[in-house]
This record gives C-alpha cells, structure tokens and sequence, in this order.
C-alpha cells in the first residue's frame, strides 16, 4: 500500500514492521463483491483488509451467530 502517487519500494516494510508476503486467495464472485464492498466502506484494499483482519485490527463478531449456526459453519468446513 504505497503513498498515493509514490510506488512502495519492494522488501521495505511501509505501515507495519515487517514486509508483506504475496499469498493467493481463491473466492466465489459473491465472496468478491462482499470483501470489495467492506474494504470500500473502510477505504482500503482488499488486501489491506485481510491484513487488518488478521492483524485483529477489525474484529469479526462470531459472538453474533447462533449456536446452530455455528455448528453449521463448523460441519460444513469440517468436511
């Protein structure tokens, strides 16, 4: 994530202490479109996103499904 109108220079870290690395993601085109929309809402990059995600820098409330629902997202990544 580059200032903008400047190139980030490759292997120097920009806004945190280490330098990213390039992994590949494969999502359905619904996946896209909800990922691009909350990355929109926080005027970031879907990357950049990811990163705050698992950095904890934007929490994910699994406290908000039920305990049905749970047990099916758990089943259905289970198998």
């Amino acid at each position: 994530m580059g200032k903008k109108g400047q190139k980030g220079q490759k292997d120097v870290p920009e806004m945190y202490d280490e330098v990213k690395k390039r992994v590949n993601l494969a999502l359905t085109p619904t996946g896209i479109e909800g990922l691009d929309a909350i990355a929109s809402n926080f005027d970031i990059s879907r990357s950049e996103l990811v990163e705050r995600i698992g950095r904890r820098l934007i929490c994910l409330d699994i406290n908000s499904f039920t305990e049905e629902e749970m047990e099916a997202i758990k089943k259905h990544w289970l198998n």
